[in-house]
């Protein structure tokens, strides 16, 4: 079934300046496959989806970011080029259980096989806790935007608040590199475990078809009790 406003392409090479185009369209990729919709087959029924934007120029930092950031100060970051291999599949697979609809296969389904540099070039952010891998989360860099791929962090550190964290280190990246805009990727409409991205300031919201516009940041804890793998 093709739900509403669902359109797709495959493509294995897109420039910089073209991903930025698609991005601020509502596209959104999946290794070659891109894709954009505006609705989500969300616990038996159609969900209406929101793409989210950070401007980076009016993004600043809650107090609960900073409490997050300085929680985590133990950690070593690592900015580096991205790699599948055991180490991150464990990862991700110990990650995945947390996922009750859309549960993802493997790494390679958000990633593609050459997330270094096919479609765009992707960067990978790296926690160590000493030496082990914490969280882990993907980059995509377009020509003056960046869009959060996919995050994975260790279930039993789950106190840490590690999605936020490699979400904020993703924003100050952006930030340092002279990006425009930061892509979180996509939300629901109703109350979700995606409102993590609705924290966010500076954020916009894409109005199917037409334009950006602003969006409050939500202040209240997300809802924890469902939860799906989702850009």
């Amino acid at each position: 079934m093709k739900l509403p406003l669902e359109d797709t392409f495959i493509s294995w090479s897109i420039a910089p300046s073209r991903m930025d185009e698609l991005w601020a369209a509502g596209w959104w990729y999946l290794g070659p496959i891109f894709f954009r919709r505006a609705f989500i087959e969300w616990s038996g029924r159609l969900a209406p989806l929101q793409h989210l934007r950070v401007d980076l120029s009016r993004h600043g930092l809650s107090e609960s970011q900073r409490r997050v950031l300085r929680r985590n100060r133990d950690l070593r970051v690592e900015f580096q080029t991205p790699r599948i291999d055991p180490e991150r599949r464990d990862l991700f697979d110990r990650h995945k259980t947390r996922f009750l609809e859309g549960i993802p296969r493997g790494l390679e389904d958000f990633l593609g096989p050459m997330p270094a540099t096919n479609p765009v070039p992707t960067r990978e952010v790296a926690i160590y806790d000493g030496d082990r891998l914490v969280a882990m989360s993907y980059l995509a860099t377009g020509g003056r935007s960046v869009a959060s791929l996919y995050c994975a962090f260790e279930p039993s550190e789950s106190h840490r608040s590690l999605g936020i964290f490699t979400l904020l280190l993703e924003l100050d990246w952006a930030k340092r590199n002279g990006c425009v805009y930061h892509y979180p990727g996509y939300a629901l409409l109703e109350p979700s475990p995606m409102d993590y991205k609705k924290t966010l300031a500076g954020l916009e919201v894409y109005d199917w078809g037409r334009s950006w516009k602003p969006f409050p940041r939500v202040t209240r804890r997300p809802d924890r009790g469902h939860t799906l793998a989702l850009p």
